[in-house]
């Protein structure tokens, strides 16, 4: 039965998403952009697994921890859930986020751990929603739980530069669409210029028009993409290139990169320093190198992973910095083969980042494996846990974890973790 809320509820804590959570009846509601301690009067605007999730109408009395937002589309834009709760209780909540993962896996979290601030203005990569409606163009995110685009003006997640690229982004995707046609826009701040994708479902009717935009100044290589197909660069005056370690690495289009730089070092810092006095070191999930590079600056690396485009910009990186010898790359899908043990057999250290779907299939070959340290980096305290559970029940004991806030503002987290045995 759909809740009546006819009256005031209070809100008793913050859920995993950013939500206030209020109890009616045996019901839980779950209000967006509510603070726990704060009474308000909300409407059911649905259902959400065993709760339901209802719109915020009005705050009655609102929570000390409340403050001004600084971005003027909060609220209606979905891209952040928590710019209007004071720092100190944000950061705690999003230590929590870890914690309460590995406590649903019956895990502890270890006594030092740490959770590292990223500061706003430093998003590098962002994927931004686009439709060509009746009344004009509608550029920007999806409002919160909800298919509907809200175009937005500004951005204070983004850096400064990927903001000022906003105009052109909008200018690419005006393009790139005719009447009543979607696609999602990815816009990459490289160390040679700006990255841009446009992914649709439709096939390019606009090429020409795409194409001359993507000549304008300012963007290095402009891409289309036909729902699952390869990425077809349309413009492309320079490769798009980042550098890990000091080694620069030509990205292939749509590549994984860690949304900010800042983020990115303090992943690596903590990874590095888990990974200690090892000399023979795997990288799974191994991207275009984000972790290989460092870690060759400790040991030899051997990295994996499913992309083969990733591999072989790795393997490029390699020939052309001289570290043939220290540094190899394998195309391997590690979800549906994993490394087993023998073939771990040869390192002293392992490190995975997979997907926010984890890596339960690898995390049972180490499990079995005769390693006596691992490093989990992971963007989802979830799969983390449940990986961790994993490790643990294999013989393993979960030592360090850091936490890095790298995506300010929002119910995400990645997490570097240290297991020895």
């Amino acid at each position: 039965m759909t809740p009546n809320l006819k009256e005031p509820i209070d809100i008793q804590s913050l859920g995993a998403q950013g939500d206030g959570i209020a109890v009616s009846g045996e019901a839980r509601i779950f209000v967006p952009f509510a603070l726990p301690g704060e009474r308000v009067c909300a409407e059911i605007a649905g259902r959400r697994g065993d709760g339901w999730t209802a719109r915020l109408i009005e705050i009655v009395s609102p929570s000390p921890q409340r403050i001004a937002a600084p971005c003027p589309h909060f609220g209606i834009c979905g891209g952040c859930m928590l710019q209007h709760l004071e720092v100190e209780a944000y950061r705690v909540w999003k230590r929590g986020l870890v914690e309460t993962a590995l406590r649903q896996r019956g895990l502890d979290m270890p006594p030092d751990s740490s959770l590292v601030a990223t500061a706003p203005a430093t998003r590098r990569r962002a994927r931004f929603a686009a439709e060509r409606a009746k009344d004009g163009l509608l550029f920007g995110f999806h409002a919160p739980e909800s298919e509907a685009i809200v175009s937005i003006a500004e951005c204070h997640v983004l850096t400064p530069s990927l903001a000022a690229h906003l105009p052109l982004l909008r200018d690419v995707a005006f393009a790139a669409l005719g009447g009543g046609q979607k696609a999602t826009i990815t816009a990459t701040e490289t160390d040679t210029g700006l990255d841009v994708l446009v992914s649709a479902a439709h096939a390019l009717e606009r090429r020409r028009a795409l194409t001359e935009i993507g000549s304008k100044a300012g963007i290095t290589r402009l891409c289309f993409q036909q729902g699952r197909a390869e990425p077809e660069p349309l413009v492309q005056h320079v490769l798009p290139r980042v550098s890990f370690a000091g080694i620069a690495v030509d990205l292939p289009p749509d590549s994984f990169l860690q949304p900010s730089a800042a983020g990115e070092a303090s992943l690596v810092e903590a990874a590095t320093r888990f990974v200690g006095k090892s000399k023979a070191i795997a990288d799974l999930y191994s991207g275009c190198g984000t972790f290989t590079f460092p870690l060759a600056k400790l040991g030899k690396v051997a990295a994996f992973e499913a992309s083969k485009p990733a591999v072989a910009a790795i393997t490029a990186a390699v020939h052309r910095s001289g570290l043939s010898g220290r540094v190899t790359a394998q195309a391997r899908n590690l979800d549906s083969s994993p490394l087993p043990p023998e073939m771990l057999k040869p390192f002293d250290c392992v490190l995975f980042d997979p997907p926010r779907a984890g890596a339960k299939a690898q995390a049972e070959m180490l499990a079995r494996s005769r390693l006596k340290r691992v490093v989990a980096v992971s963007c989802s305290p979830a799969s983390l846990a449940r990986d961790a559970r994993i490790l643990v029940d294999g013989g393993f004991t979960l030592r360090e974890l850091v936490a890095v806030d790298q995506f300010v503002w929002s119910p995400h987290v990645e997490i570097v973790a240290l297991f020895r045995r």
